[in-house]
């Protein structure tokens, strides 16, 4: 099936490039933008362009679009990353020009970017969330501020970006057990008046992490919804899911439902919830005003979210089935996950052939596809990444014998 509007994905990473076989494999014409050259730019789907950083220089990003694209052509868009979406937001009215897109007002968007704003937000849904405090400045860091039994917790930038350029992409917080690890570790980014929350941490296995993932209509109704559930996650504990599976579950629908309700969500969007075994209720642990990077799964399940929310740009009816989608199916990212394998493994949660049966089963992997194959081989470097596996192992366990080393010594010096 051809089709005449094409559309347009900012982001090029795994996320987008679901996205844009989503969208492809529907018949239509996918520009990829990025600024960079990441595993989207090289699928059979994609027509990539290289743009500014909208991060970095928000006025030369605005100037490529207008030499790019032509006004009144009403392009539909899809976010896959932030550092788009905030940018292209922010410049919504004279972006609306060129265009087509369904978010959250901007001030809405702002609120969910702070994840302080975006806990009281949650906590005004009616939503179940953990106990959160705001840290802004060292002295902030004191026993009166914290209650006795609300150690240990994490720590999170409150806002993403900022919080990257300190401690990296995939670095999602820390866990903190005291005072004086608190103070130690928010240091720098106290030192970059880099703001700081603190958070209560839901005990339990990583398994108990899941995703209400939706689309809304800017009219308020509810178009689809997927539900997934964490497998493993890297880094463990406090990361990203490196293999999910798709399931049903009636409390994370009534929770999700209820989030994306109250606070009048419209869009794309996912949301993070953790099973805390203590009373059994699910917590909100963040809302992502985006595509999420399992997005694949879904599609592959049966509902086809991109297509959707391309249809409803369009001012289309939908086209498939979005009440129903295949259960028990996994979203896999095999580079990540065999990292998380390598740690679960030294927690002595699971050994080598456990980890290859949990493989096991229908699955889509996060970059091969066999009617996209480039992607999946620029991952692996067209088998060079393979070839150095054990270098890579080696090293990695040098690492860590070297961190193991200077946290004794810390240790050895409090």
């Amino acid at each position: 099936m051809k089709i005449n509007q094409p559309a347009v994905v900012f982001g090029l990473f795994e996320t987008g490039l679901g996205v844009a076989r989503a969208l492809g494999r529907k018949g239509v014409q996918v520009i990829g933008v990025d600024h960079k050259k990441d595993i989207g730019w090289y699928s059979k789907y994609v027509r990539p362009l290289k743009c500014p950083n909208p991060l970095e220089n928000e006025k030369a990003f605005l100037r490529w679009v207008s030499n790019n694209f032509s006004r009144d052509h009403d392009i539909p868009v899809f976010f896959t990353g932030d550092d788009f979406l905030y940018p292209f937001s922010k410049n919504r009215e004279a972006l609306r020009e060129y265009f087509r897109f369904n978010l959250p007002e901007h001030k809405k968007l702002e609120q969910i970017a702070d994840k302080y704003s975006q806990y009281l937000l949650a906590k005004k849904a009616g939503l179940n969330v953990p106990q959160t405090w705001l840290i802004d400045n060292a002295s902030q860091i004191k026993e009166g501020n914290f209650p006795d039994d609300c150690w240990p917790l994490i720590i999170k930038g409150r806002e993403v970006n900022s919080w990257r350029k300190i401690y990296g992409g995939t670095k999602k917080g820390f866990k903190v057990n005291d005072f004086h690890e608190l103070g130690k570790l928010i240091k720098p980014a106290l030192e970059q008046n880099l703001s700081i929350i603190a958070q209560e941490i839901i005990e339990g296995p990583d398994t108990n992490h899941f995703k209400y993932s939706a689309y809304r209509t800017d009219s308020g109704k509810i178009l689809a919804e997927f539900c997934l559930q964490k497998i493993r996650q890297n880094p463990i504990r406090f990361g990203i899911g490196s293999v999910v599976k798709s399931i049903k579950k009636p409390a994370l629908l009534k929770s999700g439902r209820q989030l994306f309700e109250n606070i009048d969500y419209q869009g794309i969007g996912s949301a993070e919830f953790k099973l805390d075994e203590k009373d059994g209720k699910l917590k909100l642990i963040e809302l992502n005003p985006r595509y999420w990077q399992q997005n694949t799964l879904a599609e592959t399940c049966g509902i086809n979210f991109p297509f959707l929310n391309y249809q409803d740009l369009l001012e289309k009816e939908p086209s498939h089935n979005l009440s129903t989608y295949r259960l028990g199916v996994k979203w896999v990212n095999i580079y990540m996950d065999f990292k998380s394998f390598l740690d679960y493994k030294k927690e002595g949660e699971i050994t080598f052939p456990q980890w290859l049966q949990s493989l096991s089963g229908p699955k889509v992997f996060s970059d091969y596809a066999l009617d996209d194959p480039i992607p999946g081989l620029w991952e692996i470097r067209f088998g060079k990444r393979i070839l150095k596996l054990p270098q890579w192992i080696a090293k990695n366990a040098r690492q860590k014998t070297h961190l193991r080393k200077l946290q004794i010594k810390n240790q050895a010096h409090v």
